[in-house]
């Protein structure tokens, strides 16, 4: 059994949503592009078929909510910090989040039923859902612990 906890920061969520900002970015940079040229076109002629142009709000729209909501979630995480307390046995892991001395809540996940694990320099994802992550911090375990969690979670090089 190996028990490792991690801080859920500020830190730990950028990391997390690096990728999501990244694409999100991209597709208010891409709308904002076609925007401009529907404007830019628009005012020098006057045809009905730049009205297509108009369809580049849509991923500009998207783009432009996603990426505020995920900076929003990210500046909450400086009020709410939280340790998840994450216990790894043979067959399932524990999950215990710690906030100001007290557990407010646990879980159980069965390593079968986790839908995707990722890693980076870091931490380690583990995703018991499409969109939902526990972030284990890869410098609070040892190289041996590492290397069994990464057994355990099918990661292994």
């Amino acid at each position: 059994m190996i028990t490792i906890q991690t801080e859920i920061d500020e830190k730990s969520q950028k990391s997390l949503t690096k990728i999501s900002k990244i694409v999100y970015l991209t597709l208010m940079i891409i709308g904002a592009i076609g925007l401009l040229l529907y404007l830019a076109l628009g005012t020098i002629y006057e045809n009905p078929y730049l009205d297509v142009l108009l369809l580049f709000a849509i991923p500009f729209g998207f783009g432009l909510v996603f990426y505020i909501t995920i900076n929003k979630n990210i500046k909450k995480m400086t009020e709410n910090k939280f340790t998840n307390e994450y216990t790894f046995n043979n067959d399932f892991m524990n999950i215990a989040s710690v906030k100001n001395g007290e557990i407010v809540g646990t879980q159980k996940l069965y390593y079968k039923d986790i839908v995707k694990v990722k890693e980076n320099d870091e931490y380690i994802f583990i995703y018991p859902n499409k969109f939902n992550a526990f972030i284990l911090k890869k410098s609070n375990a040892s190289e041996e612990e590492l290397t069994t969690i990464k057994k355990l979670l099918n990661l292994s090089k």
